[in-house]
């Protein structure tokens, strides 16, 4: 064909491009992250090892160098202690031997995916200043296209549960190193969320000013303000808030009890010098002011600081129970407006994540030894630790998504007035592309780390004169042998109410 010949595109050419295109990606890109780790979800939730494993390992290979490797390698390395906290009669015979299908192999490969992960956290600490330009991109699709940089208790459980793996193959020395990181990730965390709120803040400002444009450039005024005030979106959006913010417990803002937990015993049962038990007794004692309510811990605050006076703790058990899982993040759909009068679309349907809390799970461990029966109790609950997190990125969740669906939306009525120009057929065909569009790229960023747990919890006993402990939850009995030892960890994992208990023990001194 030559120059001569050739027709314009016309905007009727773009609608019925469009409307096929759309009709494509409305099928294929708008699948939440709850719809992609359904397979892992499923299989972790079920205590199938092997499945979990399996499904962690093709998603973690397969979102390699992508924008969600780093929330595909958290998943894959907590997958991957789930083997190594099973014993051989819980796991399917390999089908060849192999070193990797034994607990010490499951902690390799665990700690090696938490390492890839920490690679992608610092790669993306670094790469801050790229952010602008990804997001960007993002106002015109959604925020799920944004890089997973890790939300700050993914830092903290990362650097504490390699600092377990290394514990359990007998590496305190590495495991030092990765609870030193846990500390720092607890005090950056703070100055990281007051930069969030600062740039929510100025994009609100820009939005406001009619600074922020959609792909083709057309610019959009918007008040995020004004939109929060609006009676229908405003207590919609406090409804969505409550709901994910239900267990909120005074933990303080990125405070982990369970990170403080184990630093404290660590420092105070395998600490070197003054220093190391000064800090062991610190965090002992201000678990005691995190957690009160735990029987065990007032307890243990004295056992810092009795260690920091130079009397060693010895004949002690501890049994960590790890239980249930933690939230999800579903998608709600709340009505906000455009303030477009004329348009019919004063108000637009916007898509926010809310947290969804799963309550199939052990509520305590019974633990019985020497004549004596007693209960774990909650240290840590992570439905708390990710909901106060939540609600840090709640402002910055709320203006990005208010801004972003708010600019589309002005956007499409803009693109929909012309084409109605071009006529019937025209408008029709454009009203249903941008429709599809709009629908397929208006989507809620629900990813987040699934295969944590709902709540640590604890208990702590002289360890019995026959080392022998069983161990009840969920109807279902193991009895354990004490391996020999002066300070001994018994390590106790339950998924979910009906799965089988998992358990292994590692000493601390």
């Amino acid at each position: 064909m030559t120059q001569s010949t050739r027709r314009p595109f016309s905007l009727r050419s773009l609608a019925t491009l469009a409307a096929g295109s759309s009709l494509l990606f409305l099928l294929s890109g708008c699948q939440t992250y709850s719809d992609k780790s359904a397979d892992l979800s499923y299989n972790f939730r079920s205590a199938n090892i092997t499945g979990a494993v399996a499904a962690a390992d093709k998603e973690a290979s397969a979102k390699a160098g992508g924008k969600d490797e780093l929330l595909w390698r958290l998943e894959q390395g907590a997958t991957l202690r789930l083997g190594a906290l099973a014993d051989a009669a819980q796991l399917p015979p390999p089908a060849e031997p192999s070193p990797a299908a034994s607990a010490a192999g499951f902690l390799k490969r665990s700690t090696a995916a938490f390492d890839q992960a920490e690679e992608r956290v610092n790669y993306w600490d670094e790469q801050a200043r790229i952010k602008v330009a990804t997001e960007s991109f993002a106002l015109v699709t959604n925020q799920a296209n944004i890089p997973y940089r890790g939300r700050a208790y993914d830092k903290v459980m990362l650097n504490t549960y390699k600092a377990l793996n290394y514990l359990q193959v007998g590496q305190p020395d590495a495991a030092r190193v990765e609870l030193n990181r846990a500390l720092q990730r607890q005090r950056d965390a703070v100055e990281l969320n007051q930069k969030r709120i600062a740039e929510a803040q100025a994009e609100a400002a820009q939005a406001r000013e009619g600074k922020i444009a959609d792909e083709k450039g057309n610019a959009a005024t918007y008040d995020v303000d004004k939109a929060q005030a609006d009676p229908v979106t405003g207590a919609a959006l406090t409804q969505s808030l409550a709901a994910s913010t239900a267990p909120l417990k005074a933990y303080g803002d990125y405070v982990n009890p369970f990170a403080v937990f184990l630093d404290g015993l660590f420092f105070s049962i395998r600490g070197e010098n003054g220093s190391d038990w000064e800090r062991g007794r610190k965090s002992l004692e201000r678990l005691a002011g995190l957690v009160p309510e735990n029987p065990y811990v007032a307890a243990d605050a004295a056992l810092g600081a009795a260690a920091a006076e130079g009397k060693a703790p010895e004949n002690l058990v501890y049994v960590i129970f790890e239980t249930g899982t933690g939230p999800t993040r579903d998608e709600v759909r709340i009505d906000i407006p455009t303030f477009l009068v004329s348009s019919g679309l004063s108000y637009v349907g916007a898509a926010f994540p809310q947290l969804a809390f799963n309550n199939d799970y052990v509520s305590s461990l019974s633990i019985a030894a020497g004549g004596q029966t007693l209960s774990t109790a909650t240290v840590a609950s992570m439905d708390s630790v990710v909901a106060n997190d939540f609600k840090n990125e709640w402002p910055a969740i709320l203006t990005k998504t208010l801004v972003t669906t708010a600019t589309k939306a002005i956007s499409q009525a803009i693109i929909q007035k012309q084409l109605n120009d071009q006529g019937q057929l025209t408008g029709l065909l454009g009203g249903l592309a941008l429709g599809a569009l709009n629908y397929s790229t208006n989507i809620a960023d629900t990813r987040t780390w699934i295969t944590l747990p709902k709540e640590f919890q604890y208990a702590r006993l002289a360890t019995p004169a026959d080392r022998r402990l069983t161990l009840t939850a969920g109807g279902q009995a193991k009895t354990i042998i004490l391996d020999p030892g002066s300070v001994n960890v018994v390590y106790v994992k339950s998924v979910a109410s009906s799965t089988p208990l998992l358990v292994s023990q590692f000493l601390l001194k």
